[in-house]
C-alpha cells in the first residue's frame, strides 16, 4: 500500500510557486496530490499533470452545496467566511478524499513554502500522528498567543500557554488517524473570527490525540519552519539545514537559495 503526499493550492498560485514542492518530492512509494481550489487556467493543471501529480477540484461546501470559489484570504476572516478559507476547509476536503482513497501513511504539508530534502516518510508511524515543533512556546509569540485567545478563550490558554507551537503545515501519520483529525481540525475552525487550523490543530494533538502523537522538534531532523528563525526567535545553524528532509517557510528570509 502506498503513502500520500497531499497539499492545496489555490488557482491565484503559478506552476513557479509549485515548482520546488513537485520537483524534490518525486518518490517511488508515494503518490501525490494535490487539491486545486478556484482553478485560473494558468498553466496548473497542465503543469501539475505533466509531473505526474494528481489534481483534485474541490467543488462542495460543508452542506454538500456545489461551489467552485472559496476565500483563500485569513485577512477576510470572520463566524461566515470561516467555513469556506481555504485554510479550513481543505482539511474538510482532505477527510473526504480520504474516505473514498486509502494509503498507509499520509503527510499533509503547505505547498508554495515547502520542499524536500529527502523523503520523510521513514519518520512517520502508521499508528501514531507526527507533529513538528516550530521550538516557540505559546506565551512567548505574539500572532499564535492572539490566535489561542480569539478562537479557543481562557480554556485555549489554559490548555496551550506553556506548550510548544506545532506547525499545522506540516503532519502526518496512518491513515486513519490523518482522516479523522482532518475532520476535527475543520469542525474546530469553522464559526471563528479569525483563521483557526493551527490553534485547532494544536489543541486537538494536547487533548483528544495527546497519546495518539509523536511530537517531534529539531533534534529529530524531521523539518524545519523557518519563520521563527527568521524572526530571531530561535538560533539555528543555517550551515545543517541540509540534514532536515522538510524545509518550510523558505519563503520568508529573503534572498534564499535552494
Amino acid at each position: 500500500m502506498k503513502n500520500l503526499l497531499i497539499g492545496a493550492i489555490s488557482g491565484n498560485y503559478s506552476p513557479q510557486d509549485l515548482k520546488n514542492w513537485v520537483e524534490t518530492s518525486n518518490w517511488n512509494d508515494c503518490e501525490r496530490v494535490l487539491l486545486l481550489y478556484n482553478p485560473s487556467n494558468n498553466g496548473i493543471e497542465e503543469y501539475l499533470k505533466d509531473n505526474n501529480i494528481n489534481v483534485v477540484y474541490p467543488n462542495f461546501d460543508f452542506w454538500g452545496n456545489e461551489k467552485s470559489q472559496f476565500n483563500f484570504d485569513t485577512g477576510i476572516c470572520d463566524f461566515a467566511t470561516s467555513y469556506d478559507l481555504i485554510h479550513n476547509i481543505r482539511f474538510f476536503h482532505i477527510w473526504n478524499y480520504l474516505q473514498n482513497n486509502i494509503y498507509n501513511k499520509v503527510l499533509i504539508t503547505d505547498v508554495r513554502d515547502v520542499y524536500f530534502n529527502s523523503n520523510p516518510f521513514s519518520h512517520l508511524d502508521s499508528n501514531f500522528l507526527v507533529a513538528t515543533s516550530e521550538e516557540i512556546i505559546y506565551e512567548n509569540e505574539e500572532w499564535n498567543k492572539n490566535h489561542i485567545h480569539y478562537n479557543l478563550g481562557i480554556a485555549g490558554l489554559e490548555k496551550l500557554l506553556d506548550k510548544p507551537v506545532y506547525n499545522v503545515g506540516v503532519f502526518g501519520g496512518g491513515h486513519e488517524l490523518v482522516k479523522e483529525m482532518c475532520i476535527d481540525i475543520y469542525l474546530m475552525s469553522v464559526g471563528k473570527y479569525k483563521v483557526a487550523d493551527q490553534t485547532s490543530y494544536n489543541y486537538l494533538i494536547q487533548t483528544k490525540y495527546k497519546y495518539k502523537t509523536i511530537f517531534t522538534n529539531l533534534k529529530d531532523e524531521l523539518a524545519v519552519h523557518l519563520h521563527v528563525i527568521n524572526a530571531g526567535l530561535i538560533e539555528f545553524d543555517m550551515n545543517n539545514i541540509n540534514e532536515y528532509k522538510i524545509i518550510h517557510q523558505y519563503d520568508r528570509i529573503p534572498g534564499y537559495k535552494i
